[in-house]
């Protein structure tokens, strides 16, 4: 593997946290990553604040910059195209982990995706986030999706007991899907080594 350009960290969704932190372990990502919280995404407007600030930060420092997320906030595209500063390719975290290609066909095939973070949090995110509350969640998940799809790198024990309440919550099968490291570690290393904007 070519060595991680000089000068760069990573701002990146705790979402990927332990993906991120084993690719590091097995020196395949050698920059430094700071991780801002996953339920930042539960208010928009907040991980667009929280995102410019770390960015200003960095910036300051004289450091380019890797955001690890997809279009998770008003003005991401602004964010991540600015100087000095690139995006790994994907609409959210799980066509990062998957790759576009797989993510779109199961998302063609209905699949609701879960990934560990938010399984151990469901109950938050459906119910205090996404106002999903009793045969409310059946009825809107059954009209949107076919099945529920766990995203498991296999860091962390399965969470058994969480995704069977999910199942039931939402009145959707659950599937388990072993999910590679290798795109997420390709689009991070891709952001990683793009011409910067200063120079394109």
């Amino acid at each position: 593997m070519s060595p991680s350009p000089a000068a760069k960290v990573c701002i990146a969704c705790s979402i990927f946290r332990n993906e991120i932190e084993r690719l590091q372990a097995e020196a395949r990502l050698d920059f430094p990553v700071r991780f801002l919280g996953s339920m930042l995404h539960m208010v928009p407007e907040k991980l667009d604040q929280r995102l410019r600030e770390v960015v200003a930060e960095e910036r300051a420092k004289g450091q380019d910059i890797v955001l690890a997320y997809g279009d998770c906030c008003p003005n991401m595209a602004g964010i991540g195209t600015a100087e000095g500063v690139d995006r790994t390719q994907g609409f959210n975290c799980p066509e990062i982990l998957l790759g576009k290609e797989t993510y779109r066909q199961l998302r063609r095939e209905g699949v609701f995706f879960l990934l560990p973070e938010w399984t151990l949090m469901w109950r938050r995110v459906f119910q205090g986030t996404l106002g999903l509350l009793g045969g409310t969640a059946q009825d809107f998940m059954k009209e949107m999706h076919t099945r529920l799809v766990y995203l498991d790198t296999e860091l962390v024990p399965i969470p058994e007991k969480e995704l069977a309440e999910i199942a039931e919550y939402c009145g959707l099968p659950v599937e388990r899907m072993k999910v590679s490291l290798e795109p997420l570690l390709a689009s991070l290393l891709k952001a990683a080594t793009r011409v910067p904007h200063e120079q394109a």
